[in-house]
């Protein structure tokens, strides 16, 4: 069994940039704390083009952000530090225009991919909540019904616009637990 920390888009603009989450500077030393506890660590990137859907000069909800190449699109440095080269994998989101990408997985294939294993425990978190963490945890849970693995939340490790409602009746509704330090 594998132990993977999944952190969701821990990316400079969703941190301190142009789509600032609320206490996402504090989830930092929360994920920090438990990192070197795992196996593997994934991470998750918004990595839009400059004329991406959910910008909203093209119509979308969303201030300019995360466009990939640029100093908002890059990992907040505090996580990346320590962590062996060979414990990380980057998983990229949003690549293209259209559609939009809340979620890791879209069109993810549990048969074709070398991710996760059989009896792997995947831990979720990152930002925010009600989006990026919520979407990415439905395709997690789906994945890992074919896969065989399971799936807990870090909500000390998760930040959020308003709360985290959506995020902890999915887990209700589906029997994820929290994963606690």
């Amino acid at each position: 069994m594998r132990n993977i920390l999944l952190a969701i888009d821990l990316q400079k603009d969703f941190i301190y940039g142009t789509l600032t989450v609320p206490g996402a500077t504090a989830v930092l030393p929360a994920i920090n704390a438990v990192k070197d506890r795992f196996d593997l660590v994934y991470f998750t990137l918004d990595w839009h083009p400059v004329d991406h859907c959910s910008f909203r000069e093209q119509g979308g909800p969303w201030p300019v952000h995360c466009v990939h190449h640029t100093e908002g699109a890059a990992l907040d440095p505090s996580v990346l530090a320590g962590l062996p080269e060979e414990k990380m994998r980057f998983i990229l989101k949003g690549r293209v225009q259209a559609p939009e990408e809340y979620g890791a997985f879209v069109g993810f294939d549990p048969e074709d991919q070398d991710l996760f294993e059989p009896g792997d425990e995947v831990v979720i978190c990152g930002i925010a909540a009600e989006y990026c963490v919520l979407e990415s945890l439905k395709n997690l849970y789906a994945i890992s019904r074919k896969v065989g693995f399971t799936v807990k939340v870090y909500l000390e490790g998760t930040a959020r616009f308003d709360s985290y409602d959506t995020v902890l009746a999915f887990m209700a509704e589906n029997g994820i637990s929290e994963y606690r330090k």
